[in-house]
């Protein structure tokens, strides 16, 4: 699943930390069981795993007994916080260039939610959506960042907190909480977490807006996001073990129950990314084929034995599939 591998910049666990001090509530109490001993500026630099900041966020609201410490990790978090994207962010033309930015990476700095924007009549909606069910840290995570995209908006255009809604999908359960977002309209009980923002305001020049800075920034975004996304994708995932396990190629079946899913699960995963199971068996083989075949001095049977074939025959009409000659030919050009 999703969030077994998601990472989350520390900066948000240190902006909790910050809010327990507030509290009055020892650190060493709250860290117990975890795997920090302390948390300080040290995590700036750090990742978080969802486990870890699950545990201590349900810990943090025990123990602050405040259910909405969403709202003050939000207040804290500037554009600065949130790395190339906050940077980037900076620099945007505009407000749409800006929401549409945060749509593409929001995954970069919370890969927890899903972000989409649209018109409706005379407002602009940026809404949250859950990638998978976050149960006890739901209404936190999501107040959370609804602030602090609250937080963002107001830096870039200082103008618009009387033209903001912000809306939370559940009741208001600690008024005294919200009193710090009495600049804007707030709706409580909502269909969605959401921000809405005056259309008109959308397309207003941003004050510290500059073209090139922007441009660099969403490259290293682009190729940031691009990084993660061949980190966390099946097909590469596959790949590796595949790769791992060359001497005795696993069965989808197999490499379905080693991501303890099911082999028809496994099948729907890789057909969502555009490749099938036996494609990348194909590629790894290749792969494994032209090493053999320009690194070592195994025969061609032997080569056809290593990558799983009955007999050299098959190996070579596969490999001439593969690179359009015989693999005696392809070892003798290399």
């Amino acid at each position: 699943m999703i969030h077994t591998n998601a990472k989350i910049p520390g900066v948000y666990l240190l902006a909790v930390a910050e809010c327990m001090a507030d509290f009055g509530i020892n650190q060493r109490k709250w860290l117990d069981g975890s795997p920090y001993q302390v948390i300080d500026a040290g995590m700036l630099d750090a990742t978080v795993s969802y486990e870890a900041l699950y545990d201590l966020v349900i810990k943090a609201v025990e123990l602050s007994n405040n259910t909405a410490i969403g709202v003050m990790v939000g207040h804290r978090l500037t554009l600065q916080s949130h790395g190339i994207l906050g940077y980037a962010l900076m620099n945007c033309e505009d407000l749409v260039s800006a929401a549409k930015l945060l749509e593409q990476y929001i995954s970069l700095r919370f890969p927890l939610i899903d972000i989409s924007t649209r018109y409706n009549d005379s407002e602009f909606i940026i809404e949250l959506n859950e990638k998978f069910p976050l149960n006890e840290i739901r209404n936190l995570v999501l107040e959370a960042i609804l602030v602090t995209i609250k937080s963002a908006l107001d830096q870039l255009t200082p103008k618009i907190k009387k033209s903001l809604t912000i809306s939370f999908p559940y009741a208001n359960n600690q008024t005294n909480a919200y009193h710090s977002l009495t600049d804007c309209k707030l709706i409580f009980n909502a269909p969605c977490a959401s921000i809405s923002i005056t259309k008109e305001l959308m397309l207003e020049r941003i004050p510290l807006a500059n073209l090139a800075a922007y441009k660099e920034a969403e490259i290293l975004c682009a190729k940031e996001l691009k990084i993660i996304n061949q980190e966390s994708s099946y097909k590469n995932k596959v790949k590796q073990k595949i790769l791992a396990n060359s001497e005795n190629f696993p069965t989808q079946a197999v490499m379905a129950s080693w991501f303890n899913m099911t082999s028809r699960t496994l099948h729907r995963r890789l057909v969502s990314e555009g490749v099938s199971y036996r494609e990348i068996l194909e590629d790894v083989k290749k792969t494994l084929a032209i090493s053999y075949l320009k690194n070592t001095e195994m025969t061609i049977k032997e080569i056809s034995y290593f990558l799983g074939y009955e007999d050299d025959r098959n190996f070579s009409r596969a490999f001439r599939r593969w690179q359009g000659i015989s693999p005696s030919r392809y070892r003798s050009e290399c």
